[in-house]
């Protein structure tokens, strides 16, 4: 089974050459320059709430010319995506976004090292789509059993019945037991009036170490990004401020995933503060990585986020789709 990379753009069946047109996007970096690729989004296949067919046409609609589908932890949305990226003449890179284990030790801080925290790493252009599914799907059994017990905290937290929470769950999950995610569970719980809106969930009781939240148990970062790079493809870190470290931790965390052979790091959302890029733009020239855009769609459980909603490149940074077409 073959996969897709720019360059050469694969499906199972057939090989599809990316779009011409989208040559000059593929091998330069221009700064400053809202470009139309957005590499980080959700759909159906995990937490989003359309189907990889239509979060392919609302990015065209949206004029993102290149895309990745990154769901968590599976790429079983990929293949539709494919097709209808052909069709609209787009250009599709393979993706994932995967939950890994690690513990953020030191970065000059005087606070104790806390437990180990989730971390998402994105996976692009990978080409052995065999092995990488068959250690994907290990951490979606996972994703069941985590999504059960955190449903049972959370109607033992609001005194509900668990069947009706988890039935609630696994329709917002298109009845997928193993593409449970805590979005899912946060809608859930707005839904019923638990909670006043989705991030209220995650702020009071989802996020990690909160008091409904259960430890993923997935790979640790440095067997992720081997993964990902035994599988033919480049790793970036996901979201890197937003797993609440302070500042030093995230320099720190930056400088593990530099350590362990990651490639990239996705630029924070252009709606942080200008101190907070100004922060990961240093750290990523001071370990010479690249960087990668994304928009992190997931469809109206968070509508704030829009399909080629990017932030910008700076000077001298190399987006991954460059480091792709050179491989």
């Amino acid at each position: 089974m073959s996969a897709l990379y720019i360059g050469n753009v694969v499906t199972h069946t057939e090989t599809v050459q990316p779009n011409p047109t989208h040559q000059a996007l593929l091998t330069q970096s221009p700064i400053y320059t809202q470009l139309p690729i957005d590499l980080h989004c959700h759909s159906t296949r995990s937490d989003g709430t359309y189907s990889p067919t239509e979060v392919v046409q609302r990015a065209f609609n949206n004029g993102v010319q290149v895309l990745a589908l990154t769901d968590h932890d599976t790429v079983l949305g990929i293949e539709e995506a494919q097709q209808a990226a052909t069709e609209l003449g787009m250009t599709l890179i393979h993706g994932v976004e995967i939950s890994c284990r690690h513990r953020v030790v030191g970065g000059y801080s005087k606070k104790p090292a806390q437990a180990e925290r989730v971390i998402h790493v994105l996976g692009y252009g990978f080409t052995d789509m065999t092995k990488m599914n068959a250690r994907l799907s290990a951490i979606q059994a996972n994703r069941e059993t985590r999504g059960y017990a955190m449903c049972e905290k959370v109607a033992n937290t609001f005194k509900l019945a668990l069947d009706d929470i988890w039935q609630a769950v696994l329709e917002q999950a298109g009845g997928n037991a193993q593409a449970v995610g805590r979005t899912h569970i946060a809608k859930v719980m707005a839904d019923k009036g638990l909670v006043s809106d989705v991030q209220k969930a995650f702020t009071g009781y989802l996020a990690d170490h909160k008091s409904c939240y259960v430890a993923l148990d997935g790979l640790t970062l440095k067997d992720c990004v081997t993964l990902i790079h035994d599988c033919g493809g480049k790793a970036s870190l996901a979201h890197a401020t937003r797993y609440n470290l302070t500042a030093n931790k995230v320099r720190k965390l930056i400088a593990d995933f530099a350590n362990a052979g990651g490639d990239a790091i996705e630029l924070p959302a252009s709606n942080e503060p200008p101190s907070t890029r100004h922060m990961i733009d240093r750290v990523i020239k001071e370990h010479g990585l690249g960087v990668s855009i994304g928009s992190d769609f997931h469809g109206t459980t968070m509508p704030w986020r829009s399909l080629g909603g990017v932030p910008k490149l700076h000077e001298g940074q190399i987006g991954i789709w460059q480091q792709l077409a050179s491989a």
